[in-house]
Order: structure tokens, then sequence, then C-alpha cells
């Protein structure tokens, strides 16, 4: 007996490409970012515990630590790119 047309063949979905890997300079910038963003908040501590009061001869404030932290966060977004 005949088979029918749609029992011929199953039909099987292509297999998903695989990601281009990541090019070599990609960690490392992810990692200097965050590294540069923790001496960035390290040096804020220190800077403000030796000049602090009214004669600061670094007038820094809140904005390095969060600068900081952004570069620490932008770094592993960066990272998260990493194949």
């Amino acid at each position: 007996m005949p088979r029918s047309k749609s029992k011929r063949s199953t039909y099987t979905p292509p297999k998903p490409p695989k990601p281009n890997p990541s090019p070599p300079w990609l960690p490392v910038l992810g990692l200097g970012v965050i590294g540069l963003g923790v001496v960035l908040i390290i040096l804020a501590y220190l800077a403000s515990g030796l000049f602090n009061g009214d004669g600061a001869i670094l007038p820094i404030g809140n904005w390095v630590l969060v600068v900081g932290f952004v570069m620490m966060a932008g770094g592993l977004l960066v990272l998260s790119q990493w194949r």
C-alpha cells in the first residue's frame, strides 16, 4: 500500500549556529575596568581621610565612589559578553 506524502519524511529543524568566539582583548578590558573602579574607590577613601575638612586639596565628594561603582558594573557588563 502506498504511503501518504505527510508520512514520507519528518522535519528536522536546523541546528542553531554557534556564536563566534570573543576577541582576546575582551576579558582584559573587563578586568581592567573592574580593577580601575576598585582602585578609584580605594583612592577616594584614602584621599578623604588625608584631605578632609575645609582645606581640602582634592575636593572630592561621593561622585568618585559613584563613578567607581559604575566602572565596576560596566566591567561586569563587558565580561558578560565573553564567550
